[in-house]
């Protein structure tokens, strides 16, 4: 019997969140029965194709007012002959989609990553409607994110799957030293770190009004770290100044080694309005790194109603705060929700559990799962 071929359709292999996780996929998806490749609408690094483990092809959009590129996606997709398209991104739900429509392609899964930004202009929802009913399966992480997903797009019971997001987990603890030492952390420092796009969905202004908002003691040996870039960078330095807060703030740009940075933390700030299944918690998880996130929809699953992380009641500065200088003030409960949710992202969230149920999910799909 030939393998099922599933091709995954990302904008690029560059980015944070949604294409790295997706990348990790793919390096473990293939397997006799399923022939997984990556076909991306932005060209890839010259060296993709030789040092990663699955073929990748491009639809080579040169800029985002390029329009042609959707016609050399059709033509990839129809080169590749998939029997399943799987898309990504807000990018792929819409352009991949219809592409994969255009070249034939008679299933077509997509994972809502963000499934509770619910902001739509009217051309979009009038194309979800249409784009959902021929979607065989739309994949997110939660239960209640489905169940918002369901009501809000009024998406059939029967194409929601859930598959929470899993990770490689490294042999070793990072080293904490070192990375205090690499971030210029002097010994008595209490580092928060906020990780992710400096753009409206991550709400870093929360996160600089909540550290403005602790009691003067925490802040004065406190340090808040941003990793990431963004479109609100320059508003958020500016914002630093007007809050009297700029000594206390550093802004460390992109970055793509976060796993060198996190041992050096001593806590992860989360502030988004909504995400889906953010790596930045899963790896701070795994890094030791105690975590405090907003409430945002799914985060109660993840954290576990508060056993794996410091959840705010709302999305206020002085809740954000109080639960940082709650963290800040008692190390002992700090330590041990850090070694609960150490041991619990170790046994549920493994990257083999991810990679076995997209296997599942494209065997029903094409009618051979045993």
């Amino acid at each position: 019997m030939n393998p099922v071929r599933v091709v995954h359709i990302l904008p690029s292999v560059r980015g944070y969140g949604a294409e790295r996780l997706i990348v990790e996929l793919l390096k473990h998806l293939s397997s006799p029965a399923i022939d997984a490749s990556l076909l991306t609408i932005y060209s890839p690094p010259a060296d993709a194709g030789e040092t990663l483990p699955f073929s990748i092809a491009h639809a080579g959009r040169k800029h985002r007012r390029d329009r042609l590129f959707l016609w050399r996606l059709v033509r990839e997709i129809r080169r590749l002959k998939p029997d399943i398209v799987h898309t990504h991104t807000h990018v792929g739900k819409y352009w991949g989609r219809v592409a994969a429509l255009l070249a034939g392609a008679t299933r077509i899964v997509h994972t809502e990553h963000n499934p509770c930004d619910f902001r739509r202009t009217p051309l979009e929802r009038i194309a979800d409607s249409l784009l959902h009913r021929a979607t065989a399966r739309v994949v997110t992480f939660f239960r209640e994110q489905g169940a918002a997903l369901r009501e809000f797009e009024h998406l059939p019971a029967g194409k929601l799957v859930l598959i929470p997001n899993g990770l490689n987990f490294p042999e070793t603890a990072g080293d904490r030293n070192a990375a205090r030492r690499y971030l210029g952390l002097s010994p008595g420092q209490f580092a928060i770190i906020v990780v992710g796009r400096m753009e409206f969905q991550k709400n870093h202004i929360l996160a600089m009004r909540a550290f403005a908002a602790v009691s003067a003691e925490v802040r004065e040996k406190a340090v808040l770290l941003f990793a990431g870039a963004g479109e609100n960078e320059i508003v958020l330095r500016g914002l630093a100044r007007a809050l009297q807060i700029e000594e206390r703030v550093r802004f460390l740009g992109y970055r793509t080694d976060l796993h060198a940075l996190l041992p050096g933390a001593d806590l992860l700030l989360m502030t988004s309005w909504f995400e889906g299944m953010p790596l930045a918690l899963l790896e701070a998880m795994i890094a030791g790194v105690p975590i405090v996130s907003t409430p945002w929809l799914g985060a109660r699953t993840m954290l576990g109603d508060g056993r794996y992380g410091f959840l705010t009641g709302d999305f206020t500065p002085a809740k954000v705060a109080a639960q940082i200088q709650r963290a800040v003030r008692y190390p002992g409960i700090r330590r041990a929700i850090a070694e609960r949710a150490s041991s619990y992202v170790r046994e549920t969230y493994d990257i083999a559990r991810m990679v076995d149920a997209h296997r599942q999910m494209y065997l029903q799909l094409q009618g051979t799962a045993s």
